[in-house]
């Protein structure tokens, strides 16, 4: 997944450090003071709406799904923006709901009202009391896709005015998302063409990838020349130990990381995923600098930096493994150091074993399993930062114990990317009025309409679906409207986005005229 994590504490669940990069938006909560200067409660009043559980069985029942809505710019004929928060607590997204984000600025300039509309399995729109195998059957692509016109078409939303049914495609509906969210948004347009009026999606991976070594070329593409040289020399003498080294040679080399008490030496492998991972949480006005600390920590001798050549295996092997073994002792604590940090293979394990909905991994886990892969792995062709002992096959592994066959209901032995690719576009998809944006160095461009992998289509930008780049952007850089303004390359691209949805509503006003 897209999800980084940091500094856990010595009591938190063992090994969380294995999740996988998450596909998240960043957050933003509502504020009541606002850029126009309109004010509005602190806090917006949550809705539920009654979601079919499963789509293809309306039988089965519903289950309450959040959302928040604002009306606050709303002018009649306006759109409904509709933001949903994926992965995530949907309430720690309601700064949507403003112009203080993309999807406010665009209702705000086109006098629409804003939803935030929170996923399946995730915060407070639970279907089932605890996540076993048999209930996350119905956490499904397919089903998270049609919640969304679900909900458009049998909402009725609570405007100020008084509660008001505004479906589509009598009214212009526009779907928004980032990462994981943007490529929900992409897959809506795609399959409701007629039924959403415009669409824009982020960082979005639309080709599912199983074997998404990918994610790391911008990570080389993008980071300091002497950093990523140092790297790719101390994995590569990190594969060369451990595929042709004695087993002494190898724990000394664990050694080195702190990491000599786990068991498996991928396992191991994969815990130096952590710095190269760290790329992605760079944003646009300078936060999230770990990686380049780290750099830092690799580059830096005596007050000196590094030429673009590096300092080379030794010092950055005595670096990085300097720093490894703090962030372990950081993440995890030193009495958790080993397997029950970074270990992966026991299936007692209580990350494997919470089938609670606080384990708000594990929907995300269900998803990349069944569906998107995404398995963030070593180059297996050439030089690299991670790791060839991490591939899919590590990854994949690790599926089963998350969710141990039940009631007729398993995890398929691969990610059936093949299907998701020609349900729903992937590289391909073609639609009209859809916006996607990436960053150049965001990890996930691989899996984006602007990916550099030679098998990759080579998309050109249109009138009717503009692909817009942010120069030197990472992940999901033009969401958030003041870390937008704040960078010149983003605000292009944020104020091009407004601007093209303008248009667009404007094309709509004058079919209707």
């Amino acid at each position: 997944m897209l999800w980084i994590v940091c500094a856990l504490a010595a009591a938190a669940p063992l090994a969380l450090a294995r999740q996988l990069a998450h596909l998240k938006q960043p957050p933003i909560t509502f504020s009541n003071v606002q850029k126009n200067g309109l004010t509005a409660a602190a806090s917006p009043q949550a809705y539920y709406f009654d979601q079919l559980l499963d789509h293809s069985n309306p039988s089965l029942g519903t289950f309450q799904q959040r959302y928040y809505f604002f009306d606050g710019y709303y002018k009649e004929g306006g759109p409904i923006v509709l933001f949903n928060a994926g992965e995530e607590d949907a309430s720690l997204y309601t700064g949507y709901l403003q112009n203080i984000t993309i999807s406010g600025a665009i209702a705000y300039a086109t006098g629409g009202a804003t939803i935030v509309m929170e996923h399946r399995y995730w915060g407070a729109s639970i279907p089932f009391a605890n996540y076993s195998t048999a209930n996350m059957k119905y956490h499904t692509l397919e089903n998270s896709i049609q919640d969304f016109a679900h909900f458009a078409l049998n909402v009725e939303l609570p405007f100020t005015s008084g509660t008001k049914a505004l479906p589509p495609p009598t009214t212009p509906w526009i779907t928004i998302g980032g990462s994981y969210p943007g490529a929900l948004s992409a897959y809506v347009k795609h399959t409701f063409p007629d039924l959403f009026w415009a669409s824009y999606a982020t960082s979005a991976p639309v080709q599912a990838i199983s074997d998404f070594y990918g994610y790391f070329l911008p990570v080389v593409a993008g980071g300091p020349q002497n950093c990523t040289n140092d790297m790719k020399a101390v994995i590569t003498h990190w594969d060369s130990v451990m595929s042709t080294g004695t087993e002494e040679d190898q724990r000394a080399l664990m050694t080195v990381f702190g990491l000599q008490n786990v068991t498996h030496t991928v396992d191991a492998a994969s815990a130096l995923q952590e710095a190269p991972w760290s790329w992605q949480s760079m944003g646009p006005a300078g936060a999230g600098q770990d990686f380049f600390e780290f750099c830092d920590v690799l580059e830096v001798k005596d007050g000196v930096s590094a030429g673009p050549e590096g300092y080379g295996l030794d010092y950055a092997l005595a670096q990085w493994g300097a720093w490894q073994t703090q962030y372990s002792l950081d993440a995890c604590g030193s009495s958790f150091i080993g397997d029950a940090c970074w270990g992966s293979f026991d299936a007692d394990a209580s990350f494997y074993t919470d089938v609670s909905p606080t384990n708000t991994y594990r929907p995300w886990m269900w998803i990349i399993c069944n569906d998107l892969g995404f398995w963030q792995d070593g180059d297996p062709t050439g030089p690299s930062i991670v790791s060839k002992q991490v591939n899919v096959a590590y990854w994949e592994r690790q599926c089963p114990l998350w969710f141990p066959p039940e009631d007729g209901v398993a995890v398929p032995a691969s990610s059936p990317v093949d299907r998701v690719n020609s349900l729903y576009g992937g590289w391909d998809i073609t639609e009209e009025r859809l916006i996607l944006v990436n960053g150049e160095f965001d990890p996930w461009r691989s899996g984006s309409v602007a990916s550099l992998l030679p098998e990759a289509p080579k998309r050109e930008s249109t009138s009717t679906q503009p692909l817009l780049l942010v120069k030197t952007g990472v992940h999901c850089w033009d969401m958030i409207t003041a870390t937008a303004q704040a960078n010149p390359n983003t605000r292009v691209v944020f104020d091009a986005v407004v601007a093209q949805m303008v248009a667009w509503m404007k094309e709509w006003d004058d079919l209707k005229a």
